[in-house]
């Protein structure tokens, strides 16, 4: 089993992910880690007509997820991780599953965030949760495309 790249973005699976992403990496999974996601049967079906042909899913709780990818449930698949928060990676890493790298795309607009990059708007818990994540030694950058140049994001915090 191989972690193509870990990205969060809170639109999960959309053009971007599902054709652009996907084929650079040469992902044959993608795993959406989401508490609420995996309880909406209707979020669910989305996901699945949004997921390219090419790829199998999973929709999978943050705890599911982290037992999975302890146990190498995938192994000789290429999966790529997609999550709509910091905060589900900060559950994911202290549920003992460790990674080391993760892409930060797209993060909305919403009350109490303030924009640090395009279309990247972040909350204080969301600053302190990559905070977190970066003194554990996680590096993130952010980049919308695969073609974009990385940017180290905990400098634009």
């Amino acid at each position: 089993m191989e972690i193509v790249n870990i990205r969060i973005d809170e639109r999960l699976i959309h053009g971007q992910v599902a054709a652009v992403w996907t084929r650079t990496l040469g992902a044959t999974r993608i795993m959406v880690i989401d508490n609420t996601a995996v309880k909406s049967d209707i979020q669910k079906s989305a996901l699945k007509m949004a997921c390219p042909q090419s790829c199998k899913l999973s929709v999978l709780s943050v705890r599911k997820a982290s037992e999975n990818l302890k146990n190498r449930k995938y192994e000789g698949e290429k999966v790529f991780i997609v999550v709509k928060s910091p905060e589900t990676l900060k559950e994911l890493y202290d549920s003992g599953y460790e990674f080391s790298k993760v892409t930060v795309g797209n993060m909305a607009k919403k009350d109490g965030a303030v924009p640090v990059k395009d279309t990247v708007y972040v909350t204080e818990q969301n600053v302190q949760d990559f905070k977190y994540l970066a003194d554990k030694g996680i590096l993130f950058h952010a980049c919308m495309v695969p073609s974009d140049p990385a940017i180290d994001f905990i400098t634009l915090l």
